[in-house]
């Protein structure tokens, strides 16, 4: 793990919205305000409103033993899974993924990512960003000299249209520095979800009051602010306040509403779904996860980020696939594409499966596969995109892109059109260095419909 953002400020301090007594929350609501009143924050709102599960694979996720298989090639190079049919005739996958064969209508499979950096720390930079973490390859250094690029939810919430009370961007179940706002600052970071929605006493602990303190009680509480706001004011009044000074108690008022909301609540409250409905996400963190990123979205937050951990195989590749890995993805993936579709989302929503690189063609003499950024694969589905084709193409040992690289510029541009923000938006750091949302790169267009 890394160190605070890359303004230096620590990411607990903004990240931890906390009890109402803190008002963190208020505080970053208004960073949030100045910065939409600055006329040079750019464009406000996207061309459509479309929402984001973005699902990140830590680790590095083996292409070649589930999405692109290799059937003809020698053992060590294919390794154990075969390949299935799926719903979309002449697209197949492994065997690995039989929830997902069934709605491989509703996705893309790109098969070309490819980038040149198979350290793990700067590869989810790469991929969380479209962006390598600065010159020099130096990523601390980096971080501590702002030359990272913000992450997509942070241009989300900057640039997107967000409205309601929950955050525009919410990770669960963990978080990433380089998920983060970087030199946008921190009132575009994530509101980070850290319990996992699997546990029986799942609860998010930043949207309701702190124990002991009744409703009747916090009430009282934003009274006596409220008073003595007035008096402050009052003793002011001999001298014109500032604009922030004089909506500061605006952002208290919003802090406290998303804690004592019903619906902002509710839409955390995963247990208020049935108990089918979380059976057929699956009972795990991952599908918890994509349960509660579907209840999110829905009820108004832009962007979910899921973090899904321990996929970096160097041993043991095709056991912890099949045994520990893979069975969550395939059946929460499944139900999140499925679920969205019945309830008229999924045009509305984007759905991203994505890791820092693939892994390696040949298995190693540990039964595992190692870290390999020339060639992997991501899923995109929803949001308006093509469902039912592949993007793309690897060599028959899955080891080097043959037919349409897409480099992780190229991916950010493709991620941003769909959501409706034009990745050719020029941003400026505090220093005034022009930094270009997608870096340049250009939308995949035969994804699109």
């Amino acid at each position: 793990m890394l160190p605070g953002f890359c303004d230096g400020i620590d990411r607990r301090g903004f990240l931890r919205l906390g009890s109402l007594a803190g008002l963190s929350l208020a505080q970053i609501l208004n960073l949030q305000q100045l910065r939409a009143n600055d006329s040079t924050a750019g464009p406000s709102k996207p061309k459509k409103d479309v929402n984001c599960i973005f699902i990140f694979i830590i680790g590095g996720m083996p292409h070649q033993d589930m999405w692109d298989p290799k059937p003809e090639a020698p053992a060590e190079i294919r390794g154990e899974f075969l390949p299935i049919s799926t719903s979309v005739p002449g697209m197949q996958i492994t065997d690995l993924l039989p929830h997902v064969a069934k709605v491989t209508d509703k996705l893309a499979i790109v098969r070309s990512l490819t980038h040149n950096d198979p350290d793990h720390t700067a590869g989810y930079h790469v991929m969380m960003t479209g962006q390598h973490p600065g010159f020099g390859g130096n990523f601390n250094r980096n971080v501590q000299n702002n030359n990272m690029h913000p992450a997509f939810g942070s241009m989300v919430a900057k640039l997107g249209h967000n409205s309601g009370a929950l955050p525009p961007y919410v990770s669960v179940p963990n978080f990433l520095n380089s998920g983060g706002p970087s030199f946008l600052g921190p009132s575009y970071a994530p509101f980070v979800i850290e319990a996992d929605p699997a546990a029986p006493e799942f609860s998010v602990r930043d949207i309701v009051l702190p124990e002991g303190v009744t409703s009747d009680r916090s009430l009282r509480r934003q009274l006596a602010l409220r008073a003595i706001n007035q008096m402050e004011a009052q003793a002011q009044a001999s001298r014109a306040r500032s604009k922030p000074e004089q909506s500061l108690e605006t952002f208290y008022d919003k802090a406290y509403q998303l804690m004592t909301s019903a619906a902002a609540k509710q839409a955390f409250e995963i247990g208020r779904e049935s108990q089918a409905t979380r059976d057929a996400y699956g009972m795990t963190s991952l599908g918890q996860c994509c349960l509660l990123g579907r209840r999110l979205v829905e009820s108004g937050c832009r962007f979910v980020s899921i973090e899904n951990g321990h996929w970096d195989t160097h041993r043991k590749n095709a056991y912890s696939l099949r045994e520990l890995l893979v069975p969550s993805l395939d059946q929460g993936l499944a139900a999140l594409l499925t679920d969205l579709d019945q309830r008229g989302m999924l045009d509305s929503t984007l759905v991203v499966v994505t890791t820092e690189f693939g892994r390696s063609p040949r298995v190693n003499e540990m039964a595992g596969r190692d870290h390999w950024p020339q060639a992997f694969s991501t899923i995109m589905a929803g949001g308006g995109l093509k469902g039912g084709i592949t993007v793309g193409a690897t060599d028959k040992q899955a080891a080097s892109v043959t037919d349409r690289p897409i480099t992780p510029s190229d991916f950010a541009a493709t991620l941003l059109t769909a959501l409706g923000i034009d990745p050719d938006i020029t941003l400026h750091t505090p220093l005034g260095r022009p930094v270009q949302l997608a870096g340049g790169g250009k939308a995949v267009r035969e994804l699109f419909a």
